[in-house]
């Protein structure tokens, strides 16, 4: 195999080497790093999808097929080859190089679109567990890089590099540093190495470690050919699972860790085969006599820390906020579905986590930002299948209680319609209410009942349970929406106190302001008779006993159908004891067509100007009739 004859050399080097020179120029490089992989994407409920490379179509494309071998999908379609595809841990995401002499990082979604090239020169080993991160090889040194190609950082000297351990603290590292190739998992800061094979023969990993962390598969040559193996993660328990006088390389584990996809050339050509996690049941998934399938990469699927209420992660102070991707989550058995998601089921996804407060305050879960449906739910108890569920909101809501000193809480984050993804987890003292409040009218007369509203919110969720009412003269109420009549002027400090249902107070207060304006027209007198074209005086006499006003005094006459406007006065109107007044004087031209119709009536409305009238019956007057002579 061109394949092992490269397997020494550095990764960017063994690819251009490999490009070049090989009887079979687009083998991938050594040693295998890439394997079937299988996508349980929950959030759209596709399960069990692989990810492969194949040269059918003349260079190396991605493909992704079912787990059975059926429904090949072709991704990608390029002139230059496309290598090792690896599936993100949540499925959504696929990672290749693409190569011609030196290779490109590229990031492609999970149906093919979305690429995006997030790195120039260099080559991926593995995702970090969380999918945020790729592990990826240069020609100098290994690096981790944001998935979005942001945050390149070295982190190792040179090596091959095929997985991310499912915790996260190691990389898989295949080195010759002995003289051979051996499998050496190492701490991402270059410390804690471990050797774990130790023969005189070539060793390469696929993903190396199982889902949950406790095996590894690899493959080895110490028999002549190529040969997949499985050893517990301390290198102890070394089983071999092939024996045949063909190459089987690039183990990987299936999500559930109970099959192993791998690469032979056990029918003629590189194809793709799985197998049961002991060897038995081999079973070949790709054919084509010619064509090359390969590079075998299965999704970790790794469950959450905290899948199970057993391992809930402990919050040990608020506020808190986590990420938690619930794509890889799971149920356990008793686990129920909470009362506010039974009509938005399945529940199938969800983590956990505690919280015991040291003082006795009201706390508020919820979702932040999520890319999914999800429930949120709050319980008392102590085992998975005995708890007592204290509140659920689903679609983002809130949960809300009194949480007691001492008393430990659990918290269920689930995604709905069996839904999963990234979901934002938050847990935080409730703040108090936000007290508010208006009323009506906002100019209020003492003769005036004022209606008041309650406008508070509650940023907890749970709502306003009471509200009490100071209206600052000695008068109280409660409710959301009581009535008062102050019974003189004055600035009342009015306060509404809202109570939550879990205990949560706030108070707003507002001055109301009782202000009784009131204008008279205490005379207003016209001449019994007139002559056409006579002018005479007419006088309108207006009283103020509360507060000085201004006033606009409007002078109409009679027109039949109705009055009409001929004049309008404004001026400023004293506080005056008594019945005394403040005159507006009109002049006013009696005309032939109030001689032709023989009369007038005269007619003047007083409009108070910037407040208003709280007896407005009185500002309007009628003069008994003029008769008009010729």
């Amino acid at each position: 195999m061109c394949l092992q004859r490269i397997a020494g050399l550095k990764p960017l080097l063994a690819i251009g080497v490999l490009l070049a020179g090989c009887s079979e120029p687009n083998r991938p490089l050594a040693p295998k790093s890439s394997a079937p992989q299988f996508s349980q994407t929950a959030a759209n409920g596709a399960a069990d999808k692989i990810t492969f490379m194949s040269n059918r179509n003349g260079n190396y494309d991605i493909f992704v097929m079912n787990a059975d071998g059926s429904g090949v999908t072709q991704l990608t379609a390029h002139p230059f080859n496309e290598l090792l595809p690896i599936f993100s841990p949540d499925g959504s995401r696929i990672v290749f190089g693409r190569c011609f002499a030196i290779c490109d990082i590229v990031v492609i979604n999970a149906d093919g679109s979305g690429e995006r090239t997030i790195l120039n020169e260099g080559f991926p080993g593995a995702w970090s567990p969380d999918g945020n991160r790729i592990v990826l090889a240069r020609n100098d040194a290994l690096y981790v890089i944001n998935a979005d190609g942001s945050g390149l950082v070295r982190v190792l000297d040179l090596d091959f590099v095929t997985d991310w351990s499912p915790d996260g603290r190691q990389l898989m590292i295949v080195s010759a540093r002995d003289g051979d190739l051996e499998l050496y998992p190492t701490n991402l800061d270059g410390s804690g190495v471990t050797q774990l094979t130790n023969n005189n023969c070539d060793d390469g990993a696929g993903t190396g470690w199982s889902p949950d962390g406790t095996r590894i598969a690899f493959h080895n040559n110490c028999d002549g050919d190529y040969e997949i193996f499985v050893m517990n993660a301390d290198g102890s328990g070394v089983t071999q699972l092939t024996d045949n006088a063909f190459d089987d390389v690039g183990p990987v584990w299936s999500p559930d860790g109970t099959q192993l996809a791998f690469e032979s050339n056990r029918a003629g050509d590189e194809q793709i085969f799985v197998m049961n996690a002991d060897g038995s049941n081999v079973t070949q998934l790709t054919f084509g006599p010619g064509v090359l399938n390969q590079a075998p990469h299965w999704i970790r699927q790794v469950t959450p820390a905290n899948d199970d209420f057993a391992n809930a992660t402990s919050i040990s102070a608020l506020p808190f906020d986590e990420v938690a991707n619930l794509a890889i989550a799971s149920v356990e058995t008793g686990e129920q579905t909470p009362s506010c998601a039974i009509f938005n089921g399945p529940v199938n996804k969800t983590v956990w986590y505690s919280f015991t407060p040291t003082q006795t305050q009201s706390i508020s879960a919820r979702i932040g930002n999520a890319s999914i449906s999800t429930v949120v739910a709050a319980y008392t108890g102590s085992s998975v299948t005995g708890l007592s569920e204290l509140g659920c909101t689903v679609f983002g809501g809130n949960v809300t209680f009194r949480a007691q000193a001492g008393t430990t809480y659990h918290f269920l984050v689930g995604g709905l319609f069996g839904q999963g993804g990234q979901v934002e987890f938050r847990l935080e003292v409730t703040p108090p209410p936000v007290a508010n409040f208006f009323f009506f009218p906002g100019d209020a007369s003492s003769f005036d009942v004022i209606q008041f509203f309650d406008g508070s919110f509650d940023p907890g969720g749970v709502g306003i349970a009471a509200q009490a009412w100071d209206f600052g003269d000695g008068a109280n109420a409660s409710g959301c929406c009581p009535t008062h009549r102050y019974a003189a002027d004055g600035s009342y400090t009015t306060q509404l106190t809202v109570t939550t249902p879990d205990g949560r107070t706030a108070s707003a207060s507002q001055t109301v302001s009782v202000r009784t304006h009131d204008v008279a027209i205490i005379k207003f007198g016209a001449p019994v008779a007139a002559s056409a074209g006579q002018t005479r005086q007419i006088t309108v006499g207006l009283n103020s006993k509360r507060y000085p006003e201004t006033v606009e005094v409007q002078f109409f006459r009679s027109v039949p159908g109705g009055y009409q406007q001929v004049g309008s006065l404004t001026q400023s109107v004293p506080v005056r004891a008594s019945n005394r007044t403040t005159d507006f004087s009109f002049s006013y031209t009696f005309t032939a067509a109030d001689a032709q119709l023989g009369k007038v009536t005269f007619k003047v409305v007083a409009n108070l100007l910037g407040a208003r009238d709280a007896l407005p019956a009185d500002n309007e007057a009628v003069a008994p009739p003029t008769k008009i002579n010729r």
